[in-house]
């Protein structure tokens, strides 16, 4: 293992609220193979945020990226 840190894990309750879902619609996305990638420990499922972000940027659409002022 790394020296680096591990991150904080996200549980359902804490994904649905920052996402403004339901944890039902976790649960479906998770069902169909839609939602970020998750950790099974044991029956607990948790979300790394890393994870999480790469999910949510894989899924950008419409608009301009703003140029970033230098």
């Amino acid at each position: 293992m790394s020296d680096k840190p591990l991150q904080t894990l996200l549980d359902e309750r804490e994904l649905a609220e920052t996402l403004h879902v339901s944890i039902g619609t976790l649960r479906t996305w998770r069902t169909d193979g839609k939602g970020p990638r998750f950790h099974r420990i044991g029956q607990m499922i948790r979300y790394a945020p890393s994870d999480v972000k790469t999910w949510l940027l894989s899924r950008q659409a419409g608009g301009d990226i703003a140029e970033v002022a230098r």
